[in-house]
């Protein structure tokens, strides 16, 4: 059964994939490269291995439940990392409690998602602003030419379809209790785990990975050997809470309020 490890981009996913590849299957010669343990989905190696035609995106959410049913006849126990809101296309449902058993979803102040994300993509913050309020924005599968890949939804959007999903037992973080309240909020996945998985809770071992893969530690692993997930800009930017006070238009900062007012409200982000 799959647990998910979800997110709109830029909001800590791969943080909590670090330290979760870390206290799972790690040990302390941990690498960028350790994290492709747990997949991202959906993948080109799943579409190229059950000969999926993904050029065309409604073919891919065709084959959303057919992925995930071969993901989980090779395992019994797998963590996925999905940028995928959780929606239903043309009558194709993203998952189903047939092969999840739950999911861990973060997130992140829009005004500093617009700055990372900006980075990340190349682009002004206007111009990823527009991205963030599109219910119709995708995230690209790479293959010889770039095609639809992920459905992300705008920001909003992505949270709320996650934050309903009540079918399974899910576990909710904001990025920011995971930099301001490191320890209590890993141990709190940890804790999340044990309950749908039956992960073992080991105070000593969250310590250990917390240390391996702080961010300082992730970003010198990224100058030193390069990631694979880096856009435009180096993946491991600044990683810092507030970065839109001193270097967000103060105009877009509004806008984002304006947009997204409700689900900033009720993450106390207003």
């Amino acid at each position: 059964m799959i647990t998910w490890i979800s997110s709109y981009p830029k909001s800590g996913n791969t943080w909590v994939r670090s330290f979760l590849t870390s206290y799972l299957y790690g040990d302390e010669n941990f690498s960028l490269n350790d994290i492709k343990k747990i997949g991202k989905f959906p993948s080109l190696k799943l579409f190229e291995e059950l000969k999926i035609d993904f050029t065309n995106f409604e073919n891919i959410a065709a084959n959303w439940i057919t992925m995930q049913d071969f993901i989980n006849l090779k395992n019994k126990n797998v963590f996925l990392k999905t940028h995928n809101a959780l929606v239903t296309l043309n009558k194709y449902k993203f998952t189903n409690t047939n092969n999840t058993i739950g999911f861990i979803y973060l997130v992140r102040d829009p005004r500093d998602v617009v700055l990372s994300y900006s980075s990340h993509l190349g682009l002004n913050s206007k111009d990823t602003f527009m991205l963030m309020q599109n219910d119709l924005s995708f995230e690209t599968i790479k293959s010889d030419i770039d095609h639809k890949g992920v459905m992300l939804g705008s920001w909003a959007s992505n949270y709320n379809s996650w934050k309903s999903f009540k079918s399974v037992k899910g576990l909710i973080l904001r990025y920011e209790d995971l930099v301001l309240d490191t320890e209590n909020s890993f141990l709190k996945i940890i804790k999340h785990l044990n309950e749908t998985n039956n992960i073992q809770i080991d105070l000593n071992k969250i310590k250990k990975s917390l240390k391996i893969t702080n961010f300082e530690n992730l970003k010198d692993l990224e100058t030193t050997d390069g990631f694979s997930e880096a856009g435009k800009n180096p993946f491991f930017r600044k990683g810092k809470i507030g970065d839109w006070k001193d270097n967000l238009e103060p105009e877009i900062t509004k806008q984002i309020e304006k947009v997204f007012n409700k689900e900033m409200k009720e993450l106390k982000y207003l």
